[in-house]
Parts: C-alpha cells; sequence; structure tokens
C-alpha cells in the first residue's frame, strides 16, 4: 500500500473516534495520522507501539531529572512526541483489524504511568531547583494535583467498565463515555492550556504552578462528571455475579 492511500485509509479507521478536532488532542492525533506509517511498514504491532510511546515519556522523565530547569522545554517536547506516538498504536490496531481489550488496557496503564512520571519530574524540579520560589503551598497544590491524576484515570476506568457491565446485564445503553453526554469544550481548553503552559515552563518558571493547578481543576471537573453520571445511570439492581459464576460452573 503506497503512502497516500495508507493515510487515507488511516483517516477512515478513525472516523468512529470522538474528539475535538479544534482542540490540542485532536490536533496531536492528526499528526499521529502521518507518523504511524512509520510503524505500519516497519511491521511493528500496536502493543510494540504502545511500548515505544511508554519509553519515549520515561525518557522525558529522566530528562526533566537528570537536567532540570535549562531543559525542560526539550523535555516537554520529548513528552509531546510520546503523547504523538501513543496515538499512533490505536491507529496500528485499526488498520490491521486486531484491537484487543490486553491492547486497551496496557495502553491506559502507560499512559497513567508516563503522565506521572513527568509531573513528578516536574515536582522534583520545584523542589530541587534553588532558583525557583516556591514555598510550600505551591508544593502541596502540586503534590495533591499528581495525587489527582491517578485518581481521575481510575474514576474514568471504572465507570467506563461498569457502563459495559451494567449495559449487557440489564439491556441498556450507557455509553461508556461521557462525551456523547456533556460538552468537553471546557475540559478541552483546559487540556490546552496544559500543553501550552507545559512548552512555556521553560521561559516562565510560574508556568510550572499553573499548570499543576489548571491539571487540578481539570481532575476535580472530571471526576464531578463521572460521580454526577455514575449516580444517575448505576442506581439499578446489581446481580451477585460471584454466584452466577459459581452456577455456571457446577
Amino acid at each position: 500500500m503506497n503512502l497516500i492511500n495508507l493515510i487515507g485509509k488511516i483517516k477512515d479507521v478513525n472516523k468512529g473516534q470522538i474528539y475535538n478536532i479544534f482542540s490540542t488532542e485532536g490536533m496531536l492525533r492528526i499528526i499521529a495520522w502521518y507518523v504511524t506509517p512509520i510503524f505500519y511498514y516497519t511491521k511493528c504491532s500496536a502493543n510494540i507501539v504502545s511500548l515505544i510511546a511508554l519509553l519515549i515519556g520515561i525518557l522525558s522523565s529522566f530528562t526533566l531529572i537528570l537536567f532540570g530547569k535549562e531543559f525542560i522545554f526539550y523535555g516537554i517536547l520529548i513528552f509531546i512526541l510520546s503523547i504523538i506516538v501513543d496515538h499512533c498504536d490505536g491507529n496500528i490496531a485499526r488498520l490491521l483489524n486486531k484491537p484487543t481489550f490486553f491492547g486497551r488496557f496496557m495502553d491506559g496503564l502507560f499512559d497513567i504511568v508516563v503522565l506521572i512520571s513527568v509531573q513528578a519530574a516536574l515536582i522534583y524540579i520545584l523542589i530541587m531547583d534553588e532558583s525557583l520560589s516556591t514555598g510550600p503551598g505551591v508544593l502541596i497544590i502540586s503534590l495533591i494535583s499528581l495525587a489527582s491524576t491517578p485518581i481521575q484515570h481510575l474514576i474514568y476506568d471504572r465507570y467506563s467498565a461498569y457502563a459495559r457491565w451494567i449495559s449487557e446485564e440489564h439491556a441498556l445503553t450507557i455509553a461508556p463515555t461521557l462525551r456523547k453526554e456533556v460538552s468537553f469544550a471546557f475540559v478541552d481548553v483546559l487540556n490546552d492550556l496544559q500543553i501550552i503552559f507545559l512548552l512555556l515552563m521553560a521561559f516562565f518558571d510560574i508556568f510550572i504552578f499553573i499548570y499543576f493547578l489548571i491539571n487540578l481543576i481539570s481532575s476535580i471537573i472530571l471526576i464531578s462528571f463521572h460521580l454526577r453520571y455514575a449516580h444517575k445511570y448505576m442506581n439499578v439492581y446489581a446481580h451477585n455475579h460471584r454466584e452466577k459464576h459459581l452456577q455456571k460452573n457446577k
């Protein structure tokens, strides 16, 4: 398959994906369309691409830890590259028609590891760099923001899993993502601002704290959304799945 046809096919297999094309996420997904052929022609599986994205993300955090504030810009560029590559694994899986739940599980796990490692590296810079004027309030908010990241992803994953489970047991159609329920325009703007402030950290120290503050606000909004709609849709009878499993095995 030639390059033009391949990129056309990548666009086709992504038509069902839900995202705001005018957001930073949308822009990075589109860039990933043109990076994906590298992995397709080198015959990388989707799981290998996920692993490459993880390694690039870890490289980003090590760059930040080892070289400090002077290399923030380069560390963040490497982090953004990991996000682009992370979008490529789904493209490969859909192109080859080999999406698996294991792949989705590992992809989500790797995403959390990369994001937490980069955020932890930024907090390390805040603590170790004496040129940064950070009081205890800045560090406390930054640490709370760091903790909110895995909590936000945990709640999202739990909501998505239970939405599918309830739909299967009760013949309902609960969407596993809230993008079909509420507008994520404000959340997309916050995500865009996070990327912008990540890049601006190299020039203005204060943006490290602003990044963590926006990350915390975004996490609180997303957690609130999921708790609200979990209460709305998940107040239904939960069958004893252990008993049903035992009956099947008798």
